[in-house]
């Protein structure tokens, strides 16, 4: 369905009654959210859908609009989402004069972050999408890498007039209590969608990315001895089908990354021991990779090392074929 938002309640009119039910109730728990003491000090910064009582900027209600049209109908993960909260600020660009929406665009299925400004002419590259974790638990492990990977913070931090630290941490508390709330919601209404995966294919990425020496494939029979080292050094049992590694093989301590098995993910840092994650306690939506690409962060459980020269063009293909393996192993088991 081809969707638009001129105003938040002609946007519910064109989705179905539950949907706009459960619109209208997150709506009303979102907004008492933001006012309580979490959100202390960002007034300026929050945005909400229709909103005409706004503390600091009477034309909030456009604000919001633009948001939702900037960064999440371009490229939407779910489909048919209800936005929720804008956290962030516009940048103007000084040769078009057009507004560029930056910050946070939070809906009811998941968080789009946009970081990327220019004051030259050229559109800035899509909002970053990530669909929300099924689980309130792993909320802090859900936002931190957000906030660690957004780029924009100095400009904010002008902005804002306060320490980059203090305003991070304020959007850091606010984001966690209102994706909280949100997440609450979902688990007492079964609510949550997940956005549907794209297909991946292990020899594809490999092939396609030329990453046969770092993404492992147990068809592969060339590589039989290094996954063999893999085993031995991940400390992996006979009874668990190595899936695919990730790793690198450096001239100490053996390789390290992050390993897939049928029953467990895998991780080892360089010259550590291995740490192995029951996938029943993985939750597949809630990994990221970092800003850098050398962390995955597993939400409630400790993030595993990945090797740091992978190239950045493979991390988002191999997070979705992790994501869709771990999902597919999880049915199974």
């Amino acid at each position: 369905m081809s969707i638009v938002f001129s105003s938040f309640t002609d946007y519910l009119d064109m989705l179905p009654q539950e949907q706009a039910r459960h619109g209208d109730a997150l709506r009303s728990q979102v907004r008492q959210q933001v006012q309580e003491p979490s959100s202390a000090g960002l007034s300026a910064f929050l945005f909400l859908p229709d909103q005409l009582d706004h503390p600091d900027h009477d034309d909030a209600a456009q604000v919001f609009a633009q948001a939702v049209e900037q960064m999440y109908l371009p490229r939407p993960l779910v489909d048919d989402e209800i936005p929720l909260l804008f956290l962030g600020y516009h940048a103007m660009n000084r040769f078009s004069g057009k507004r560029t929406s930056q910050g946070f665009l939070l809906t009811d299925q998941a968080i789009y972050v946009q970081d990327d400004f220019t004051v030259l002419s050229a559109a800035p590259a899509p909002a970053r999408g990530q669909a929300l974790p099924t689980g309130v638990d792993v909320v802090q492990g859900f936002v931190s890498p957000l906030l660690a990977g957004y780029k924009a913070w100095k400009d904010w931090a002008d902005l804002a007039q306060c320490p980059q630290s203090d305003l991070s941490a304020r959007c850091g508390a606010s984001l966690q209590a209102v994706i909280g709330t949100v997440i609450g919601y979902h688990a007492q209404h079964g609510s949550l969608r997940q956005p549907r995966l794209r297909e991946w294919k292990l020899a594809e990425l490999v092939a396609e990315h030329d990453a046969g020496e770092a993404l492992l494939d147990p068809l592969n029979p060339k590589l039989s001895k290094k996954l063999g080292k893999v085993i031995g050094k991940f400390q992996i049992p006979a009874d668990e089908a190595l899936q695919f590694a990730l790793v690198d093989f450096p001239l100490f301590g053996g390789p390290y990354g992050l390993a897939l098995t049928s029953k467990a993910l895998y991780g080892k840092d360089l010259m550590e021991s291995p740490l192995r994650i029951a996938l029943a306690q993985v939750d597949a939506s809630a990994l990221q990779i970092s800003e850098k690409g050398d962390r995955l962060s597993t939400g409630a459980n400790l993030p595993i090392a990945l090797p740091s020269y992978t190239d950045a063009a493979l991390r988002d293909p191999f997070l979705g074929l992790l994501k869709q393996e771990i999902v597919r192993l999880q049915s199974q088991a």
